[in-house]
């Protein structure tokens, strides 16, 4: 990294900024016929055993040139900032895949696999550049303004809308300087802030405006030819979002004890979507930009305060919490389009549209859904009509921070309140060579009311397999993921030195994710989508000195 600082005089100051990074990675996965079931064809045989070698380059920098100028004349004062932003990213992918060995033993030596299979060789690169300006106006140390404008291009878009315009306008007012406030006992600080603006998202993958073709995998003649893989649209541009802010921060009892509160609004519209096609164009979406506008607001509260501060005896203490929500405010022609079953205008993106569980019958133990139109039986679109809202209600912490002399204890708390997927969700089908969990041995039957897992079958039953896909596609699959969580906990104690080239010793032992509480029905409310490994109980026991 580079970071240069220049004085230049008269107010002028120019500052310059740069990174560079260079990952090599080479990853090796052996895929033994072992690791199947042994009554299935791909657990028969080595000759079904796979090993897959992939290498991937990541180089990318960054430069930053600022030109600032500063200039202050009695009571005012002035800030102007110029600067650009040079980014590029190159990243390239390579990989065999080597299928049926005539031993496990032989797995990591790929040439020794009957068929070999080259991926395709990846070679991407991806450039930003932005050029910005920055103007703050003071007064009298209380009165702000400020005034921002970039220019903003990406290689991600085409020609004719590669680069955008984006800009911010922000005030704030430092009211406890106010001369009727400036002497209060109880009001150390007063500020009222707001800013509204425009930023732009590139967030889509590379090339996405090009007509791409991909290397097919057969022979005509023993000539291998290319098909169309993307569909060429240049017309997509930047997604945008209108952000607006007002916030107040408080300090009393000389900041002893602070509040900040915030309200925000962002209305994200041109969304850069694939945009679903029919079957028959051969292609399954295009990348473009869908004419809906999502409104995300929220409130956040931060208080903090230091109730003991003294020579000995110290204790700190912040909570925090944000509401956020969102909504969809308008999607011309949903009802016409492929998102028509997945959104609804007035409710959060992250719904979804479920059947609507009513418990097991009593007297056959099959599943129980509401049927929506009366037709006696249910299906989608017409049953599916109970909407869940996936999401986060509420999230926040607590920390704090107690010493006493040379010894010092800090714990946060984190806590969510939330909905989301439990196990049904993912609940493999009765039969199948599954893990799963020991709940789903609760089953329903004359003597066992309360369960609530439909009685299993001998055999494939059609309609039973019909049941359990309604069942986890219905409101049963959805649940309270709440959580509680001591997310890190850490004891401190600085050692006394007296030696002169000794500035600080200090050990410690810290625990991490060491208690959770929760209703949550799976495997960690925090990651609930199966695959990821939840957050993992750790303690570490560490000496730090320096020098």
């Amino acid at each position: 990294s580079l970071n240069v600082d220049y004085l230049i005089g008269l107010g002028l100051n120019f500052k310059i900024n740069g990174g560079m990074n260079f990952q090599d990675f080479e990853e090796f996965a052996v895929k033994p016929n072992t690791m199947y079931n042994p009554a299935s064809t791909s657990g028969s045989s080595p000759q079904y055993s796979t090993s897959s070698k992939g290498l991937n380059k990541i180089f990318s920098f960054i430069v930053e040139p600022q030109l600032s100028w500063n200039k202050k004349i009695n009571r005012h004062e002035l800030q102007v900032l110029v600067g650009s932003s040079l980014q590029t990213t190159r990243n390239q992918q390579s990989g065999i895949t080597g299928t049926g060995f005539s031993s496990n033993a032989l797995l990591y030596n790929i040439a020794a696999a009957t068929t070999k299979t080259f991926r395709d060789e990846i070679d991407i690169d991806y450039r930003y550049v932005s050029l910005y300006g920055r103007v703050n106006y003071q007064f009298a140390n209380r009165y702000i303004l400020n005034l921002t404008a970039r220019r903003d291009g990406s290689s991600r878009f085409g020609s004719a809308n590669r680069f955008a315009n984006f800009g911010a306008l922000g005030a704030a007012w430092l009211f406890s300087e106010e001369s009727f406030l400036k002497n209060s006992r109880w009001l150390s600080t007063g500020k009222l802030r707001g800013s509204f603006g425009l930023t732009g998202s590139d967030a889509i993958g590379d090339y996405q405006f090009l007509d791409t073709y991909t290397l097919s995998t057969s022979s005509y003649n023993d000539v291998v030819g290319f098909y169309p893989s993307r569909l060429y649209n240049p017309y997509f541009s930047w997604e945008k979002t209108k952000k607006l802010e007002v916030a107040i921060q408080l300090g009393f009892l000389k900041d002893r004890l602070m509040l900040q509160s915030a309200y925000y609004q962002n209305r994200s519209s041109n969304q850069l979507v694939g945009i679903p096609l029919p079957a028959t164009t051969g292609f399954s979406s295009v990348q473009s930009n869908l004419d809906a506008t999502v409104e995300n607001t929220g409130w956040e509260v931060e208080l903090s305060a230091h109730p003991i501060r003294g020579n000995k005896w110290n204790w700190s203490s912040s909570f925090n919490i944000t509401i956020p929500k969102s909504k969809l405010l308008s999607f011309p022609g949903l009802e016409g389009s492929s998102y028509a079953n997945t959104y609804v205008i007035g409710y959060p993106t992250s719904i979804v549209k479920l059947y609507q569980y009513e418990g097991i019958d009593p007297s056959t133990g099959a599943y129980l859904f509401k049927d929506y139109n009366g037709d006696g039986k249910i299906s989608s679109p017409d049953d599916n009509k109970a909407i869940e809202n996936i999401g986060t209600k509420f999230f926040g912490g607590w920390q704090n921070e107690i010493s006493y002399k040379n010894l010092s204890l800090s714990f946060l708390f984190q806590f969510v309140k939330q909905t989301n997927y439990n196990y049904i969700s993912t609940m493999p089908y009765p039969g199948n060579m599954n893990n799963q969990p020991a709940a789903f041995t609760n089953v329903w039957s004359q003597n066992n009311q309360g369960g609530f897992i439909m009685p299993y079958s001998a055999g494939t039953n059609a309609q039973i397999n019909a049941l359990t896909a309604n069942y986890i596609a219905s409101t049963a699959a959805i649940g309270d993921a709440s959580f509680i969580r001591l997310k890190n906990i850490q004891l401190n104690y600085k050692i006394p030195v007296r030696s002169s080239w000794i500035k600080q010793a200090l050990v410690y032992v810290q625990g991490q994710n060491l208690a959770t509480w929760t209703n949550y029905f799976g495997l960690d409310p925090e990651f609930t989508s199966t695959g990821y490994l939840p957050p993992l109980k750790t303690y570490s026991l560490g000496c730090q000195i320096t020098f």
